[in-house]
């Protein structure tokens, strides 16, 4: 039974830290240092479909990690003894 490469991303995705998925990883890490031309040489290979498909599920995973990274800023603000008022104030005068 042969899988299309999104139902295969699918499939490694579901697993937690298989070699599969970490390799899948690398090679995401390893396009996205590349220059532009060279993905969009690879994205020509790719049907429209699957092109969004991939967008879709990246603009997910980016809300997902900006969630993850305002909860860490949080913390580390909180750790600090600033609070989301002073916070607020701060930007507010700055905008100001």
């Amino acid at each position: 039974m042969s899988m299309s490469t999104i139902e295969l991303a699918r499939h490694l995705e579901m697993l937690e830290e298989s070699p599969e998925k970490m390799m899948f990883g690398k090679l995401l890490t390893e396009l996205s240092g590349m220059s532009e031309e060279r993905v969009k040489s690879a994205a020509r290979q790719v049907p429209i479909s699957g092109l969004r498909e991939l967008v879709h599920q990246f603009n997910k995973v980016i809300d997902e990690r900006k969630g993850e990274r305002v909860l860490e800023l949080a913390q580390e603000l909180a750790n600090d003894g600033i609070s989301v008022d002073e916070l607020r104030d701060y930007l507010a005068q700055r905008s100001a």
